[in-house]
């Protein structure tokens, strides 16, 4: 069943429209089976209790035949904003049964360093496993692979919607692998002025912002925590993005993808080479048909 961690939604999903998208998608018809998510990262706390309702089988690619423990503690962080985006925890009425479920893929170590050999194996297993979106929150400025973008391409084809962070360099033209690729909707974050955050990246390959900034989430231990980051701001759309399926199961990635950017907010204070189609709203993806 739901939890209720607050009374009054966080200011990420209140400036994000999701306790409005949550009303929607009650009153919808929904799809028999939650969103498959799988979530390349540093592992989840599989035991917190504001996600073992939640999550599916994983894979440990570090150590296979281990549990995607998370020893880290950022892809704990990024499940918590999954799991409060997408209403099932959260408010005195949480969405339930939840529209979506997290799938860990542990890539990345105790000091959050990983491998290419590694992403690939991750996305070939979200494509076996049935995966429809993969979150991807993380990135590299190291010259591309030409093994990543094929994998990459693999599960555009296969009907999977591929969801990134823009990255951490606080500059223009910095947009990270595998963000910067055209198959990945890349991610940049605002803070909660509607301002780009300082440490986002920022440039043409940019397709939405979202809250990124000093957000509060879940922690390995059952604990809490702040963190910040293009990392934190790519997990409000993968939520929206699974509600949106959840209610209209047939759309191809390249469908969400323009009604994500056909349904967001210009925030005219941005330049359009920092906020791409402008601010996630989750209210009017599910209002507005596709």
């Amino acid at each position: 069943m739901g939890r209720t961690i607050w009374r009054t939604p966080p200011w990420h999903i209140r400036r994000t429209g999701f306790p409005e998208a949550w009303r929607l998608l009650r009153l919808r018809r929904r799809r028999r089976g939650p969103v498959e998510i799988g979530l390349l990262d540093s592992g989840v706390d599989l035991t917190h209790p504001y996600l073992r309702d939640l999550l599916g089988p994983g894979i440990n690619l570090l150590s296979p035949g281990d549990l995607p423990h998370d020893d880290h503690g950022h892809g704990t962080h990024v499940a918590g904003i999954l799991a409060v985006a997408s209403g099932a925890v959260g408010g005195q009425r949480p969405v339930w049964p939840p529209p979506l479920r997290i799938r860990p893929v542990k890539i990345f170590d105790r000091q959050g360093y990983g491998r290419i050999r590694d992403i690939i194996a991750g996305l070939q297993w979200c494509r076996a496993q049935g995966c429809e979106i993969v979150n991807l929150s993380f990135g590299t400025d190291r010259r591309a692979s030409e093994e990543l973008a094929e994998a990459i391409r693999a599960l555009e084809k296969a009907g999977i919607l591929l969801v990134g962070a823009a990255g951490n360099d606080g500059r223009g033209g910095a947009v990270d692998t595998p963000g910067k690729y055209p198959e990945v909707l890349a991610v940049a974050a605002i803070n909660r002025r509607d301002r780009l955050a300082r440490f986002s990246s920022r440039g043409p390959e940019v397709d939405l912002v979202a809250p990124g900034a000093g957000l509060f989430s879940l922690a390995p231990g059952g604990r809490f925590c702040r963190m910040s980051g293009t990392s934190m701001a790519a997990p409000h759309v993968t939520a929206a993005a699974a509600m949106l399926l959840s209610v209209r199961p047939g759309l191809t990635p390249a469908a969400v993808r323009a009604h994500l950017k056909h349904t967001a907010e210009w925030l005219p204070q941005i330049h359009a080479s920092a906020q791409g189609a402008g601010l996630l709203r989750a209210d009017r993806l599910l209002r507005e048909e596709p």
